[in-house]
């Protein structure tokens, strides 16, 4: 049998393992133009297993052009019929000519990229629709040029994570949670000067492992990403102290510059007290200087969980060995904190102690 091509495999995981489709299933994939080749993997593999596709294209010359009518009720919105009368949801993101938007208001920018009002999502909460975002149509040469990366490595590497199976992350994930325990503080050290210690909400927190399942419905759950793989915990509002230096670069491709490198964060009482950036920290300053309450607040800490990811660009957080620190807002992660800024930046091959105890070593679990 011939191996299948990468499309198919994809298609084959996401509807199979992550989103468990099964006969008589009614599927929508909404897809960009640019990424049509594996929309149609999606609408054959759903054929295959007995489900009901329907496919839902975003023409993106006539997404342009409907901006041009400078009308709030021309911004294409992804249709939220379907999500009401759907099982399951797969959404291939756009547009791949991204740089015609920068420059835009960040309230325009936000209108504009806003694909899923909250129609939509009241839509899907009600039909317990199961969703997945795949991040191999974000990989594009366009993308890649803005970045600075070779597009054949970054899809090659968001490729081969995609396909990890699911059930590996979680049983990543329970490993760590178990390590974790009952565990009430953590100190994060690094040889590049970082050494925070943190404070974790108790019986909260929140698993990515790809799939949405009976217990992600409950905590009201709809969404996933493919590729993914993270462990996320809110932290108490007063109980971080010390520096964070992060060694991957934070990449943003509506941000002018795309990429920041060595983002440093110093916090006392609990608060951002100093920050600076060896290179692209503009936006970060930008952000910070409007959003307000909440913004100086450490969030949550991650921790990455997928072993085929290493520098993949907009990913970083995901990888097995990462740590990261999320500032200001941490609602999608379990927390209860609102803020207008949600920055998250990431640290490899870090060292991190559970309670005064090793658990973590140069990014390896020790027990």
């Amino acid at each position: 049998m011939p191996a299948r091509r990468p499309e198919e495999a994809i298609a084959r995981v996401v509807l199979g393992r992550c989103l468990a489709v099964r006969p008589g299933e009614r599927v929508t994939i909404e897809s960009w133009s640019h990424a049509l080749p594996w929309a149609r993997a999606l609408v054959v593999e759903c054929r295959r297993a007995g489900a009901e596709p329907t496919l839902v294209l975003e023409d993106e010359e006539a997404f342009f052009r409907s901006l041009l009518l400078r009308d709030v009720r021309s911004v294409p919105r992804a249709p939220a019929t379907l999500a009401s009368t759907s099982n399951a949801y797969v959404y291939l993101g756009g547009p791949e000519q991204f740089p015609r938007l920068l420059g835009l208001p960040p309230a325009e920018l936000e209108a504009v990229l806003a694909r899923h009002d909250p129609g939509w999502w009241r839509a899907a909460r009600r039909s317990r629709l199961r969703a997945a975002r795949l991040g191999i149509a974000s990989v594009t040469d366009v993308a890649a040029a803005r970045f600075g990366v070779d597009p054949v490595t970054w899809r090659r590497e968001v490729l081969r994570a995609s396909l990890v199976d699911p059930d590996r992350l979680a049983r990543a994930a329970r490993r760590l949670l178990r390590g974790l325990g009952q565990a009430r503080q953590l100190r994060i050290t690094h040889p590049n000067g970082t050494d925070l210690t943190v404070r974790l909400e108790r019986g909260r927190g929140r698993i990515e492992d790809g799939r949405i399942d009976p217990a992600d419905r409950r905590a009201g759950h709809l969404w996933t990403e493919v590729p993914t793989g993270l462990v996320a915990v809110p932290l108490d509002d007063d109980g971080t102290e010390g520096n964070w230096e992060a060694n991957r670069p934070v990449y943003d491709r509506f941000a002018d510059p795309a990429v920041a490198l060595g983002a440093r964060f110093e916090f006392r009482d609990g608060h951002l007290s100093e920050w600076s950036f060896d290179r692209g920290g503009e936006p970060f300053a930008t952000a910070y200087a409007r959003a307000g309450r909440g913004r100086d607040v450490p969030g949550a800490i991650t921790f990455g969980l997928n072993p085929a990811l290493t520098k993949a660009p907009e990913l970083g957080e995901i990888a097995a060995g990462s740590v990261g620190l999320l500032l200001g807002d941490n609602r999608a992660v379990g927390g209860h904190r609102r803020a207008r800024l949600a920055y998250l930046s990431t640290l490899t091959e870090a060292t991190v102690e559970r309670d005064g105890r090793p658990w973590i070593v140069e990014g390896r679990l020790s027990v």
